[in-house]
């Protein structure tokens, strides 16, 4: 049973992580931008590797709550994320529509 548990958790972590990002991507995706999941085998690792980052240094300095930390953490890089993520498909889509223009 606290298999089953932790599987869970592990399942809303990365679905909290993950999950902005991905719909970021699907969004663009469905206005045909046809590579928009390519900049998430860049970004999924990059968050996974910055919210345990930080989780494990507010554990080393001590401070308190550190599941709280861990989850705000966790939310707070999901979003920005995600943010990054529809910056740089608005970015480059603005530019494909540049380039086609001068065409």
């Amino acid at each position: 049973m606290r298999l089953l548990i932790a599987a869970f958790a592990a399942l809303v972590f990365l679905g909290v992580l993950w999950g902005p990002a991905f719909a970021v991507a699907l969004r663009y995706w469905r206005r045909g931008e046809a590579r928009a999941f390519r900049q998430l085998r860049f970004l999924y690792p990059a968050q996974l590797i910055a919210t345990v980052a930080l989780a494990f240094t507010a554990d080393l300095l001590g401070m308190r709550h550190p599941a709280a930390l861990a989850a705000a953490s966790t939310v707070c890089v999901s979003l920005a994320g995600a943010g990054f993520l529809a910056l740089r498909l608005s970015f480059s889509s603005h530019i494909n529509r540049v380039r086609a223009d001068r065409a």
